[in-house]
């Protein structure tokens, strides 16, 4: 079992990262991440299975819980989550193996000591080295990722109330205007394209009178913003 174990993270650190494009870099990233995880679900079977108390007891669910950490990190990394925002999963999958690395010393047979100690480095390696990867894959592209963009429409719904209203629709993002709508007729809408974020929208009168205003989730394709009854 030790033999296979440390030949798999070798495997891992020798990987390289020639990456065609940032689908193929997060997918190379996220199998590193799986393949790590297998190392220390193998090492908590293997301690969860010791005659030694400490090795059951301590290293063997902190090697468990770093096992799911990893494979729940490959999940997030399979999907359109920016690695920006996985900067805190990583420094903990860091922390996580140092701690993995001191918990070996719960061992009370020298030997079994020992080989966790041994194990436990070569997980903690292949880690460090899958987060010097992920740092690379953001600095890359100059620690920024092509903005997600998604169309929604925003709806005059004030045919629906007892003053329609003709109303103009003024998006904001971050303090700053960034987009102005002609006329919306009652019962009609606008589409819209915006990057994923939160926008402030106000809802104008025809002549520029303030109406009403309301948050926007740009998060997903589809979605809608309802003006409601501005003057009920």
């Amino acid at each position: 079992m030790l033999r296979t174990l440390l030949t798999l993270v070798a495997l891992s650190l020798l990987a390289t990262f020639a990456f065609a494009d940032a689908k193929a870099e997060r997918s190379a990233l996220a199998e590193t991440a799986n393949k790590l995880s297998s190392n220390a679900a193998t090492l908590a079977k293997a301690a969860k299975a010791s005659d030694d108390r400490g090795a059951r007891k301590k290293f063997a669910p902190a090697a468990s819980e770093l096992a799911d950490d990893l494979a729940a990190f490959a999940r997030r990394l399979g999907k359109d989550v920016p690695l920006k925002q996985l900067t805190n999963d990583m420094a903990e999958l860091i922390k996580s193996s140092t701690a993995l690395v001191d918990l070996a010393d719960e061992a009370e047979d020298k030997e079994e000591r020992k080989a966790l100690r041994a194990q436990a480095q070569l997980l903690q390696t292949a880690i460090l080295a899958l987060g010097k990867q992920y740092v690379a894959a953001i600095e890359k592209d100059g620690g920024k990722e092509a903005a997600r963009k998604f169309t929604g429409r925003l709806f005059n719904s004030t045919d629906k109330c007892d003053w329609p209203e003709n109303v103009k629709f003024v998006i904001s993002h971050n303090g700053q205007s960034i987009f102005a709508t002609q006329l919306v007729f009652p019962g009609k809408n606008f589409p819209l394209v915006l990057e994923q974020g939160q926008y402030l929208v106000q809802i104008l009168e025809t002549n520029g009178d303030f109406l009403a205003q309301k948050t926007l989730d740009a998060n997903k394709e589809g979605w809608q913003l309802l003006s409601g009854c501005v003057k009920d």
